[in-house]
């Protein structure tokens, strides 16, 4: 079960994260070490970025209460950061840190260690350490107030920046190829396994028995890992969520898993979920505890009860027993100290002994005596009493009658401690272990088969969805496409592949157009500002994996037998939002078509805005027309390219 963000993590959440950058601080909050930096969205809109040192960071959609009194750290935060605008988000390397850098009065950079315990640092501009929030220092580098910020020493070479010669040189004296690439470059288990297993090549193989041809197929699988398109997920073993991840992996086929418009979704449902487990067995660990702490109380006080009551019981048996056989006990008393006033405590002992011998009875009940105590030691009945033979018969019971009344008021006192210990054990198994709080996640909508491909329905009703990557434009054409359905495609390199979903009906030549418009749209013709292009269609019969004689067809592409049909369409979309049973969903189409089925429709043509900035402005102009979309949902939705609004 992953437990914290890996490097991968940490790089595809940053380019996210970058979204929320022209945001500012409204407030800061901790709870339990976890720290929400509440986010003012330029426009209207609110994100919340989570932070906990040392295991994750990302969007949350989690209603954290605020504890009533901030502690000092967060404080100083609010102090530097309240009102700072979000200027960048940045993964230095391919490290697990983030830094945050914010604008205010001042420059602060909020370095983020993900690492090990964790660490977060606030710095000035020029990186001096304002305040860590915890204090560390080791023999590289020391976190702590006045010092500059330091990166922990590299582990690893950047993945995203290997030769053939790097390779080889990075995995050479490793065990396995595996642990060659999991340690030297510093990429982790589970991330060295895929590359193994995209690349075809044995995890256990000796990096230095490995084949050019190998090694340039781990290299191209490295390519292909870091160059694909986000499809966040989260993979379940017997219905507990066991990892997150940004992309699907091969060395996962098969497993079952729920996917998100947005890994910064995915990271917070996962660690949401891996919360409540966390915290409910540290509840039920501390539960288990707090029993165990009682019992232990429980068995010494009824030790210390019997103790003082047999003690007491003891001491009440001497004292009647002396209350009894006072007569004989003060004569005993009488005859020794007689002897001791006239021979002293060693002639008395002596002259006890020859008493004894003669068989005189008061003698016979002393067994011995202690000259340094003044006390004897006496068999009365079959039992064994000690007597101060200063004292009377009387006074030496009435002193042990005193003796057992405070072992008495003290055995009452231990019944009572007993009676409470009893009654809190009851009480706290009766309660049982308190359920688990945590943070209430805002309803999330459970997501149709299609969302996880581009698609939109067109104004006719029909269903058109479009590959994201090489495995879901793979997947849209061998599992998806069915005999009556059409096949599109952009006439460009550099285009997904698009499917009708005919459903047993006629495909018009409106609805033609309408997909071959959605095909221009996600294609590369975008991102080079085209104003039209020519996109072909084909019936699913004429579509083949198998490539012309003597050339090669890449994974996913395919090719057409017979006549395409072209349709010359306008780059052009529109954005709005569609019922889709009774949930209002965001959908990117051809205007004609989400024009039929929103009342709010936001047009966008190729231009000079980042894709993040463009959704911004979409979103901002829905939200004036009453309707509140997510820029996750807006990003998912829109072209892959730079935009304006039309």
């Amino acid at each position: 079960m992953k437990l914290s963000m890996s490097n991968l993590d940490i790089m595809v959440c940053a380019q996210e994260l970058k979204n929320a950058i022209g945001a500012r601080v409204d407030n800061v909050h901790e709870v339990d070490g976890v720290f929400i930096f509440r986010l003012h969205v330029r426009g209207g809109g609110r994100l919340d970025m989570l932070v906990e040192p040392g295991r994750r960071a990302h969007l949350t959609e989690a209603e954290y209460r605020a504890p009533e009194r901030p502690k000092g750290y967060v404080m100083l935060l609010r102090k530097h950061l309240k009102n700072a605008r979000l200027e960048e988000v940045n993964q230095p390397g391919f490290e697990r840190i983030l830094e945050f850098e914010f604008r205010g009065r001042e420059r602060r950079l909020l370095i983020v260690e993900l690492f090990g315990e964790g660490n977060l640092i606030l710095c000035d501009e020029g990186r001096k350490i304002i305040q860590p929030y915890r204090i560390e220092v080791w023999r590289h580098r020391a976190l702590k107030p006045g010092e500059k910020y330091a990166y922990p020493p590299t582990k690893g070479i950047d993945v995203r920046r290997l030769d053939l010669a790097g390779l080889r040189n990075a995995i050479s004296g490793a065990p396995d190829l595996v642990r060659g690439l999991a340690i030297n470059l510093n990429i982790g288990g589970a991330l060295a396994e895929e590359i193994c297993a995209r690349a075809k090549v044995s995890k256990n193989s000796e990096p230095a028995e490995l084949t050019q041809p190998e090694l340039r197929s781990l290299l191209d699988s490295i390519a292909s890992l870091f160059s694909q398109e986000p499809a966040p997920h989260i993979i379940y073993e017997d219905e507990k969520p066991i990892d997150v991840l940004p992309f699907d992996f091969v060395s996962h086929l098969g497993e079952r898993v729920e996917r998100f418009g947005s890994f910064n979704r995915a990271l917070d449902e996962y660690f949401s979920a891996l919360s409540v487990q966390t915290i409910a067995t540290r509840i039920g660990e501390r539960f288990e505890r707090e029993v165990r702490k009682l019992h232990r109380r429980l068995d010494e006080q009824r030790a210390r009860l019997a103790e003082l009551e047999a003690k007491a019981g003891e001491v009440k048996g001497h004292a009647d027993l002396i209350t009894t056989y006072h007569v004989q006990l003060d004569e005993a008393i009488h005859h020794f100290m007689q002897l001791r006033r006239t021979s002293g405590w060693q002639g008395a002992m002596e002259a006890l002994d020859r008493t004894k011998k003669s068989g005189e009875t008061w003698a016979k009940i002393i067994r011995t005596v202690d000259s340094r105590t003044g006390k004897a030691e006496l068999e009365l009945d079959g039992q064994t009493i000690i007597l101060d033979l200063r004292l009377s018969a009387f006074q030496n019971a009435s002193r042990s009658y005193g003796i057992y009344k405070k072992l008495t008021e003290k055995a009452a006192g231990a019944g009572k401690a007993v009676s409470h210990t009893e009654r809190e054990l009851n009480e706290l198994l009766a309660r049982g272990a308190p359920e688990v709080a945590v943070p209430a996640i805002r309803k999330r909508r459970k997501l149709k088969w299609f969302e996880r491909f581009r698609w939109f329905i067109s104004s006719e009703g029909v269903l058109v969805i479009a590959g994201r990557d090489v495995a879901t434009n793979q997947e849209v054409v061998e599992k998806h496409m069915q005999p009556g359905d059409r096949y599109l495609h952009a006439d460009i390199f550099g285009a997904p592949h698009v499917v009708v979903k005919a459903a047993g009906k006629e495909v018009s030549e409106a609805n033609l157009r309408e997909a071959a418009e959605f095909a221009a749209m996600h294609s590369r013709g975008w991102r080079e500002g085209l104003g039209s292009l020519n996109v072909y269609w084909a019936l699913p019969e004429q579509v083949s994996r198998q490539a012309p004689s003597g050339e090669y067809l890449p994974r996913g592409s395919y090719t057409i037998k017979g006549k395409r049909n072209f349709l010359k369409v306008p780059l052009r979309a529109a954005v709005g939002v569609v019922t889709l049973d009774d949930e209002k969903v965001v959908m990117c189409g051809p205007p004609s078509a989400v024009e039929h089925h929103s009342k709010v429709v936001v047009r966008v043509v190729p231009g000079p805005l980042k894709k993040s900035d463009l959704a911004k402005k979409v979103q901002a102009r829905l939200k004036v027309a009453g309707v509140d979309v997510s820029i996750d949902e807006l990003m998912r939705a829109l072209p892959p390219g730079k935009g304006e609004i039309d």
